[in-house]
């Protein structure tokens, strides 16, 4: 059961979501789509979107072949991500469903993949680590998020530091005792000019991690 500030959080997402536009577009985020396109899934190549919203990753993944599965906070989110995918005549798991209890012990998945998964540090900490353990030998974990250099800029993400990503930190969470053991294929910061919606655009700091479990 989601505990009081997580259902706020889902109340909130589900305003975004509610609306009849697509909050962040129904393009995939760039950075994802770069790496997913060195990848050439096999059939029922598994690949899980975490916080993946209205599901523009996800659609565009099970277009390439993928079998796309998203978790999401948001009930309107799910609802947005199956008419994007009934408009590409796609399949996409979705489930609403909170990262925290969430179970992660089989090996399931050749890739994670996640744009602007910003959640407080203890959550973070703990939670995400944990997921890496659901990737096959093998599998793929691509991420990208705000960079703490973001919080003066207005071109999007959470206005709270503490939501925001250390690239030191949040590779030491990601490859620590608590992770499955992952190899560093691409870690950086870096500014790139963002243009998803008004919501994201402009000249933004941004962390971009590609990791494989070993």
């Amino acid at each position: 059961m989601m505990d009081e500030n997580t259902r706020s959080n889902a109340e909130m997402w589900d305003r975004r979501f509610g609306l009849e536009a697509f909050a962040y577009g129904k393009e995939p985020n760039v950075w994802l789509k770069s790496r997913m396109e060195l990848m050439e899934p096999e059939l029922n190549s598994r690949a899980l979107f975490p916080a993946d919203g209205e599901g523009r990753n996800a659609v565009w993944a099970a277009r390439k072949g993928w079998a796309a599965e998203v978790f999401d906070l948001s009930e309107e989110g799910k609802q947005k991500c199956m008419q994007l995918a009934a408009e590409f005549d796609v399949a996409v798991e979705y489930h609403v469903d909170d990262l925290v209890l969430r179970p992660f012990e089989s090996q399931d998945y050749d890739l994670i993949a996640c744009s602007w998964f910003h959640t407080p540090t203890p959550i973070r900490e703990r939670h995400m680590p944990r997921m890496l353990h659901a990737l096959k030998s093998g599998g793929h974990f691509v991420m990208e998020g705000y960079h703490q250099s973001q919080l003066p800029l207005s071109s999007g993400g959470p206005k709270s530091l503490d939501l925001l990503f250390d690239l030191d930190t949040v590779l030491a969470e990601l490859t620590g005792q608590h992770a499955p053991e992952m190899k560093i294929i691409h870690a950086s910061v870096e500014t790139t000019a963002l243009n998803e919606s008004d919501l994201h655009r402009g000249d933004a700091r941004v962390v971009r991690l590609h990791l494989m479990k070993i």
